[in-house]
């Protein structure tokens, strides 16, 4: 044990002294804690060089950084749908009316669904027209919302404009009778009025490209409530 813990230049110079005059004596510590005087004899030690080749691989290791990100591409489409509506001159509101003009197939959300005021909430027949209204356009895979707040309808149309939603379906107190709601659009603030069983497929067609508002406008005609 004491050899195996013993430095490589004196382990040499052990060696060496055994090979010159056949014998060395050296003071070892014994694992009692001793220590006592032992004499090595050529038969203790034995002396082999051995010549090893190392080779070593190196690299550096490298980042292809892009010279933007996503947050900039992201900052860069928020910076580009936002536009604030003109001012109404005549209107005692001056509040700046934020729009983020998202395209609707890259909107996060494609629709919100809105009572026409707190009435209809309270109505279990309307809140299951709205509740069907969402899974249908949910399966066609498009994400809507419901704004059920106490604010005036035209309050909610403003803040979901600023959120980037581009189409808001209106439930008001004719449509249990004639099962027909409003779809309005955010940019051109126009709305039509359709049957609730076409509501979830013509969303689809608009997200996608299929169909122009300014075709459906034609076809469907403004609607004014």
């Amino acid at each position: 044990e004491w050899l195996e813990t013993l430095p490589q230049d004196q382990l040499k110079c052990l060696v060496d002294e055994v090979g010159k005059s056949g014998k060395a004596t050296r003071t070892v510590k014994l694992p009692t804690g001793d220590e006592e005087e032992c004499t090595f004899l050529p038969e203790h030690v034995t002396n082999e060089k051995k010549k090893e080749k190392q080779t070593t691989t190196t690299f550096m290791p490298g980042v292809v950084e892009p010279s933007f990100g996503i947050d900039r591409i992201l900052f860069a489409t928020l910076e580009h749908a936002y536009y604030a509506r003109p001012k109404d001159t005549t209107s005692e509101d001056k509040q700046t009316r934020g729009v983020l003009a998202f395209s609707p197939n890259i909107a996060p959300y494609k629709m919100t669904i809105l009572p026409q005021d707190q009435r209809i909430t309270r109505d279990e027949k309307y809140v299951d027209m709205m509740r069907k209204i969402r899974q249908r356009v949910s399966a066609l895979g498009h994400s809507c919302t419901v704004d059920d707040s106490n604010a005036t309808l035209g309050k909610r149309y403003a803040r979901n404009d600023e959120l980037g939603i581009p189409f808001a379906c209106t439930v008001d107190f004719d449509s249990l009778s004639d099962n027909c709601v409003t779809l309005r659009e955010r940019d051109t603030m126009v709305q039509i009025r359709l049957s609730v069983d076409e509501v979830s497929t013509l969303l689809h067609d608009l997200c996608w490209g299929r169909q122009k508002w300014d075709a459906v406008l034609k076809k469907y005609g403004q609607s004014s409530q």
